[in-house]
């Protein structure tokens, strides 16, 4: 018999996963508002901006609520299909982390963002992902 322990405790039901992907969400919310407060402050140079600009409040809520969603969606197919969700979770999490680097890191600056934007696109995408993986697989919980 082999016994496994694990510090993270799994959802448990359907409303348990989304309960915990709401804190994620809200956590990385923080997170993003929080740094796109003190780079406003400091006066950091984005470039693009406007309502289209991937700074501004509507998308940055848009896409940290759709993140949110996916993930929970992903860790109930995995839940169902695998044996070791949790495990696949992290793994296809940072496979889509990756995935999402490859337009900030090749399209942005076609878009008018500047370097020092790249670097705090890739930080807002760090705090959405962190937090959602966290709080899904129950690593933390509230």
């Amino acid at each position: 018999m082999q016994l496994t322990t694990t510090r993270a405790v799994a959802p448990t039901s359907a409303g348990d996963l989304a309960r915990q992907t709401a804190f994620g969400v809200l956590v990385a919310l923080a997170f993003v508002f929080a740094t796109r407060v003190v780079v406003g402050l400091l006066g950091v140079d984005l470039g693009v901006s406007g309502a289209a600009s991937p700074f501004a409040t509507a998308p940055i809520l848009g896409s940290t609520v759709v993140a949110g969603i996916g993930a929970a969606v992903a860790y109930a197919v995995l839940d169902r299909a695998t044996a070791r969700p949790a495990r696949n979770f992290v793994v296809l999490a940072a496979g889509v982390f990756a995935a999402m680097m490859v337009p900030v890191l090749t399209f942005a600056p076609e878009l008018g963002v500047t370097p020092a934007g790249q670097l705090v696109l890739t930080a807002f995408h760090v705090f959405v992902a962190v937090p959602l993986v966290a709080f899904v697989v129950g690593a933390v919980r509230l």
